[in-house]
């Protein structure tokens, strides 16, 4: 945001132009549709035309641990999944661009939503709530990436509010005291739940999921606040049971599958997602599916740069469901030759060379000269709209779903001294994925069963890295890699350094208030 509003400085003076492109407060907030425009486009700005954004971070928070590694055309996740990243890596800066880009749409929205109902104020409540949840979340996932970040809650109306142009960096707690102050605004003014064209929003039973994941986050590792735990408990129980889950539209699927199918989009499992789709304003819709499948899955031209070791693959029951939708193990391929394959030839994951191999030719499919694991697909598996650049898919990004839901409040009543409680919410999702019922009985061995469902029911949904920093077990994860997992390059060994990412080095340049983080 600070370098954009420099950016628009340096160019004032060689260029006047009436900006068509964007309207004026009067006009913006002259009425309640223009409110409600003005908050949707606060959802919109979660949404990216930034072909490298969304992919950006999927890679922060999801290839950090022992079982990330290659896909086939090498790791596009390099240099973070072997946590050889600096300052001025390219990531850094993409999402923390987009996150604050919704910060700063937000504000406009909570500072001028009352001018769109003059004498009616409480009629923008809803509106001022929706926005308080969107930026609320995008603090959320700053915190977690880069610890304290600027604390920017109102709207940055002209150059001369240095104050928050150029805000020092808050610390973690006063970062989590703003995300839960916006949540709590907005639980008692939203719906418990949304339908119809509305269907998306975030509701009453958005924040109260959102509220228990900030309260179990703030419990482990930096904060330590276990009273939180106890808190989480009694946040997440009220959405959990045969009345709450009616009362806020909630449930588990009863197929694995269905959750992720276009045409299930925004079902009851979904707590929060943001719509990507294909059209003139955004061509590129949702990318990781061109970045993450396999070779000829859907369309024959998708980019797998990104993959899981077979080590993870072993880790489900045989019948799981979730095993072989979350892990592409075979596939026939589909789409145009590519790599020696043609239309309807078998590709299976070989374990023991670490390829897909074609089974007609016998031969690898695609490289062949490095070790490389199994392609993720816990996506929608079907083809780009017509007409889309290749990497141009129309799919809902799913951010939170209702199992995330069972398996925190699972993990809370187990540090709560309530393992018995537990177990049934975590042979819940197990059911459900036609898994085995877990025995697990104690509090150490729940809390590993626990920790590992997260893993089989979680991976590749914005959580795998931030539910380790908060257990703090990141050191036990590195020192679990192997050699093999990282492509002609080395993996770095564990440093307190990396229990967090650098602020982006041009934020460093750009305000001489922020401070890096230790160790970078």
């Amino acid at each position: 945001m600070l370098l954009a509003l420099l950016a628009i400085a340096s160019c004032k003076d060689n260029l006047e132009e009436s900006p068509y492109s964007s309207l004026g407060k009067d006009v913006a907030f002259k009425d309640e549709d223009g409110l409600n425009q003005a908050t949707i486009g606060v959802y919109q700005a979660w949404t990216t035309t930034d072909h490298s954004d969304i992919f950006n971070r999927f890679v922060l928070a999801e290839s950090g641990h022992r079982y990330a590694t290659a896909g086939i055309l090498g790791s596009g996740a390099d240099p973070y999944y072997r946590f050889a990243h600096t300052p001025v890596s390219g990531a850094f800066e993409s999402v923390w661009a987009r996150f604050y880009k919704i910060i700063y749409r937000a504000n406009t929205v909570i500072g001028n939503a009352k001018l769109a109902v003059p004498g009616e104020e409480e009629e923008a409540d809803p509106y001022i709530a929706e926005a308080r949840v969107l930026r609320a979340y995008a603090y959320f996932n700053l915190v977690r990436l880069f610890g304290g970040v600027p604390l920017i809650l109102k709207e940055i109306g002209s150059f001369e509010e240095k104050d928050l142009i150029f805000a020092p960096r808050a610390t973690d707690a006063e970062v989590y005291e703003a995300i839960l102050a916006d949540l709590a605004f907005a639980e008692t003014i939203l719906p418990d739940s949304r339908g119809g064209a509305e269907l998306g929003r975030v509701s009453a039973g958005t924040v109260k999921a959102l509220m228990g994941k900030v309260y179990l986050t703030m419990a482990g590792k930096p904060l330590n606040r276990t009273e939180n735990y106890q808190k989480a408990v009694e946040k997440l129980s009220e959405l959990v049971g045969a009345v709450n889950e009616e009362k806020y539209d909630m449930e588990l699927l009863p197929n694995f599958a269905d959750v992720f199918a276009l045409a299930n989009e925004r079902n009851r499992e979904i707590v929060l997602s943001f719509g990507y789709f294909v059209n003139p304003s955004n061509q590129n819709g949702n990318i990781l599916p061109f970045h993450l499948f396999p070779s000829g899955l859907v369309n024959g031209d998708e980019q797998t740069n990104y993959g899981l070791t077979y080590d993870f693959y072993k880790l489900f029951d045989k019948t799981d469901t979730r095993r072989d939708y979350t892990l592409v193990s075979r596939y026939a391929f589909t789409g145009g030759a590519r790599a020696g394959a043609e239309p309807g030839d078998s590709i299976i994951y070989d374990p023991k060379t670490s390829h897909y191999l074609n089974q007609r030719t016998k031969e690898p499919f695609s490289h062949d000269d490095f070790k490389y694991g199994i392609a993720f697909g816990k996506l929608a598996r079907e083809a780009r709209p017509a007409g889309a650049p290749v990497q141009g898919y129309s799919s809902d990004l799913i951010e939170m779903r209702f199992s995330d839901v069972l398996l925190m409040l699972a993990e809370a009543l187990v540090e709560t001294g309530k393992p018995a409680d537990a177990l049934p919410l975590l042979n819940r999702v197990r059911a459900r994925a036609k898994a085995a019922p877990s025995k697990a009985a104690g509090t150490a061995a729940l809390r590993t069963a626990i920790r590992t469902e997260r893993r089989l029911e979680l991976s590749g949904e914005f959580n795998t890295v931030f539910d380790i920093r908060r257990w703090g077990t990141l050191q036990e994860e590195i020192g679990a890699m192997t050699d093999e997992q990282i492509v002609g390059n080395v993996l770095v060994p564990y440093a307190p350094r990396l229990e967090l990412y650098p602020i982006p080095q041009s934020q460093i340049d750009a305000n001489p208030n922020l401070r890096q983080n230790d160790g970078w």
